[in-house]
């Protein structure tokens, strides 16, 4: 067991922090931006929005999985700086077009280069003991969240204060600063083992899949809402500044909620079982994004989504912390994925449900499917937590937390 080291853990937490700060400071604002630049009709836009904001996450789906198992080849924070530096110039080019076809490719080029969340996970399990895992990755996830609090408000007064392209300037100027911070903050762990560098069997397999299935799930209930915000807010009758001084607002306030859920819920995991804990949260926020359907106005509809993301937020920590004992970087970079396409998927369903039907079918669609996810996790557990006491107490594995 490498000896921990609470600096590596902090640093990275901090970097992606400012990551995903920067993410979401455009993310707020990129489907006003996206509206405004669009030639094309209000359903053709709604299409190109989702496959905008969507779509590169599905790329990093597959990406994530390579960073993780480039780590067995070349150093883990050398290939950290350079993702980092690398997304520093597309923020900057993402504000000097106007053609969507264009910025649709820089942001597919952008979800090449943005699996690399997995690398800052590597390097936390890597620097923690296993008795603190669930709680170091809980604490890496509450700052990756904190990102998205803080960003969307920030954006969206950026937008409003300097233009579409000013804001995009100041993000790629915020990165560059995060990334300097991550050059001098982070010390560089050893590589992966050679083994782990093709995935296969020890790293997709019939408890994997559930789980990697599960953190898609609750990406979904995560990530899904702001590709469709603006028209949530036009239905309260809001006027276009209006609703995009808001957008930041209730973006904050839900992702607020989410920070502090992930951090509590992390630790509390720890006295309680993680998979118990994991059960709890997706049938309590499920429960509660099945409730959008029923909230009669803004009020209600952002209290419900506030107590929705406070709950299932630190579901894909806590997930991951089954599996990241064995500190393999390919099974660490799968499950990862499935955060990446919970993210891409939910725009694009979200825009695809609301272009052909309507927000309820939307929200109850996700409960149905979250539900189904669960069910497949719990059954993956049960079957290999019985054949695992068949052949005795493992010390380490995704089980060791509930047979031991």
């Amino acid at each position: 067991m490498i000896k921990s080291d609470h600096r590596n853990v902090l640093a990275i937490s901090l970097s992606q922090f400012g990551m995903a700060f920067c993410w979401n400071f455009i993310v707020v604002s990129m489907p006003f931006y996206i509206l405004s630049i669009s030639p094309y009709s209000l359903r053709e836009t709604l299409i190109w929005t989702g496959l905008i904001l969507g779509f590169p996450n599905l790329v990093v789906t597959i990406s994530s999985n390579f960073w993780g198992m480039l780590t067995s080849r070349y150093s883990p924070k050398l290939l950290y700086l350079r993702a980092m530096l690398i997304n520093t110039v597309l923020f900057l080019l993402m504000g000097f077009t106007h053609n969507l076809h264009l910025l649709f490719l820089i942001r597919i080029v952008q979800g090449v280069m943005g699996g690399f969340s997995t690398l800052g996970l590597i390097i936390v399990s890597s620097s923690s003991p296993r008795e603190r895992l669930s709680a170091d990755i809980g604490f890496f996830q509450t700052f990756l969240t904190l990102g998205f609090l803080v960003g969307p408000p920030l954006g969206a007064l950026a937008a409003s204060a300097f233009g579409y392209r000013g804001a995009f300037i100041v993000t790629s100027a915020f990165a560059l600063a995060f990334s300097i911070f991550c050059f001098f903050g982070v010390t560089d762990v050893p590589r992966t083992p050679k083994s782990d560098r093709v995935l296969g069997r020890g790293t997709i397999n019939r408890q994997t899949v559930p789980a990697w299935v599960l953190c898609f799930m609750a990406s979904v209930q995560l990530m899904f809402l702001p590709s469709v915000l603006p028209n949530i807010l036009q239905s309260f009758q809001m006027e276009k500044a209006v609703a995009l001084r808001w957008a930041g607002t209730i973006i904050m306030l839900y992702s607020a909620t989410a920070t502090l859920g992930t951090y509590f819920c992390s630790r509390l995991s720890v006295k309680i079982g993680v998979e118990r804990m994991i059960v709890l949260l997706v049938l309590l926020g499920t429960l509660f994004q099945s409730l959008l359907a029923l909230s009669g106005g803004m009020v209600s509809f952002i209290v419900i989504r506030m107590v929705q993301t406070g709950l299932i937020a630190a579901t894909v920590p806590l997930v991951i912390s089954l599996f990241a004992v064995e500190g393999k970087g390919g099974t660490i970079g799968f499950l990862n994925s499935g955060r990446f396409a919970g993210n891409g998927l939910g725009a694009i369903l979200a825009t695809s449900l609301l272009a052909f039907s309507n927000l309820t079918a939307l929200y109850l669609s996700i409960s149905a499917m979250t539900l189904l996810a669960l069910v497949g996790f719990r059954f993956s557990l049960a079957r290999g937590q019985t054949r695992d006491m068949t052949k005795g107490p493992r010390a380490d594995g995704p089980f060791a937390q509930t047979t031991q």
